[in-house]
């Protein structure tokens, strides 16, 4: 595998491109390609499957993501939620050691392909693909007409390999990204992490509030998360890093009924800080539900609880035993 110090993309993409835009790869490469939303435990066990036969037959380790999800162009009705932006995608992928990393844009070229064009002209004209590695339930080509086992088929009549990789189960069922997506509406914080193989993250820019928190005494950051999925509103202990600085705090979701608000809001009061953040992105982990969001009578008893929260909250995290890093 190449050292990573070495890379001219080590960065990462920072956006979604069309094919065209795919740059020539300058060795053979061992490819794997899908939505990878999540990066979860069942994705890992395909990346892990990629760089060992990408370190056995001395091939580059390439992934082909597509983002954002396919259905926001075929079915932006039906399109799920997101469980990680791009930059989170990009960062867990360079964590876990792939060489690298094409974030393909989902657009009309790529929908109308057939699975041997998709192979012809994504895997082997671009990629230079020499062995495929994907998951068990594998869909590509239009309207979904490839599979694993079409993809197995494929390769005999072209110069690549392919590996299947089983499901990875969790209490006797696959891991998926739909599961997880499900765990964490439900306020299951605990199964979603335990598929993801970390906290669950909400990743967002500061953005301007009305300034509530402040007057009654918590300042607090309002975090613009656009379409990644949130739990059910409530106050949750947190750890959150903001550029390379770790902060502890308390996360409120909902729309703050005391004040008659009507919109949900994401915002986050970082313990002994008080620093001006707009603009500024910043993640927010999810460690435990603290309680659910309830309205009360006035803004003084809103306070006596928030005051509460806090001490939950640093009992939580001081029982927390690690920082939340993305991959151990």
């Amino acid at each position: 595998m190449e050292n990573a110090n070495n890379r001219s993309d080590l960065q990462g993409p920072t956006r979604a491109c069309s094919l065209d835009d795919i740059g020539e790869f300058h060795r053979d490469a061992a490819v794997t390609f899908g939505v990878f939303d999540g990066i979860h435990i069942g994705h890992q066990a395909v990346i892990n499957a990629l760089l060992k036969r990408a370190a056995e037959h001395q091939l580059m380790s390439a992934l082909v993501g597509f983002y954002p999800h396919p259905l926001a162009f075929l079915a932006p009705e039906r399109c799920p939620p997101l469980l990680t932006p791009l930059s989170k995608r990009v960062e867990i992928l360079q964590q876990l050691g792939v060489d690298k990393i094409i974030m393909l844009s989902f657009d009309a070229q790529i929908a109308a392909m057939s699975p041997e064009a998709f192979v012809e002209k994504v895997l082997l004209k671009k990629c230079r693909a020499r062995h495929v590695v994907v998951g068990y339930a594998c869909q590509f080509g239009k309207d979904r007409a490839g599979n694993a086992n079409r993809l197995a088929e494929i390769s005999q009549e072209y110069p690549f390999n392919v590996s299947i990789v089983p499901p990875t189960e969790i209490d006797g069922a696959p891991v998926h990204s739909t599961r997880i997506r499900e765990a964490l509406a439900q306020g299951d914080l605990r199964c979603g992490s335990q598929l993801l193989g970390r906290h669950y993250s909400l990743i967002g820019c500061v953005v301007r509030g009305d300034g509530r928190g402040k007057e009654i005494g918590f300042p607090t950051a309002n975090i613009d998360t656009q379409n990644q999925i949130c739990p059910p509103n409530g106050v949750y202990a947190i750890r959150a890093k903001l550029e390379e600085q770790w902060l502890d705090g308390v996360l409120n979701i909902g729309v703050r009924p005391t004040f008659d608000g009507t919109s949900v809001q994401v915002e986050s009061h970082f313990f002994d800080f008080d620093e001006s953040i707009y603009g500024k992105s910043v993640e927010i982990f999810l460690i435990e539900k603290i309680r659910s969001e309830q309205k009360f009578p006035n803004p003084e008893m809103l306070v006596r609880q928030i005051r509460r929260d806090i001490t939950d909250a640093a009992r939580i995290l001081e029982a927390s035993t690690h920082l939340c890093q993305s991959v151990s």
